[in-house]
């Protein structure tokens, strides 16, 4: 139970660092008042260690909760695990390297929302691709313990952080 609380709270922390630093940025543009040019660099060496933390310890230490699922399920797993990835690079196709790290709150990259793609059926497909993700990694390492950390994705990402990215911003991105 240790390593999952571990893991989910790591990922609470990184997404807490990506959204609060977006959040200042659009409301009081602090990092590039401190940093000038370099505001998007800061937000991006922050954001980088918090989701390096989360990252190396699922994959060092995993979510390990006795959970079991049935071996039958894997090749579902392998399913979703494809459709994830699939609409994971289909949003990326659209939003760019710059939209994906947040650039647009630096005045990198446009502001407009993005409504092609898979952007016209879903409000936030690279957040749902994340869930999904989790989904998959359960169904296939058969550990249902991976369900909690969909659950606990979906929440943070779709519903908190995606309002504070999708709020409405000057149109410069400054």
């Amino acid at each position: 139970m240790r390593h999952i609380l571990l893991v989910m709270t790591l990922f609470a922390v990184a997404v807490a660092i990506n959204t609060g630093s977006v959040a200042l940025q659009q409301r009081t543009q602090y990092l590039s008042r401190r940093f000038g040019t370099r505001a998007w660099h800061v937000h991006l060496g922050l954001v980088t260690a918090a989701w390096a933390a989360f990252l190396l310890t699922l994959i060092d230490h995993g979510v390990h909760v006795r959970w079991t699922l049935p071996h039958a399920l894997r090749p579902a797993g392998l399913a979703v695990l494809a459709v994830s990835a699939a609409l994971w690079l289909w949003a990326f196709a659209h939003l760019g390297v710059k939209r994906l790290a947040n650039g647009n709150f630096f005045g990198r990259g446009p502001s407009a929302a993005v409504r092609g793609g898979p952007f016209r059926w879903l409000r936030n497909p690279m957040y749902d691709s994340y869930a999904l993700a989790f989904v998959g990694m359960g169904l296939v390492t058969n550990d249902a313990a991976f369900f909690v950390l969909a659950a606990e994705s979906y929440l943070l990402l779709n519903v908190i952080e995606a309002r504070v990215e999708n709020r409405p911003f000057p149109a410069n991105g400054t």
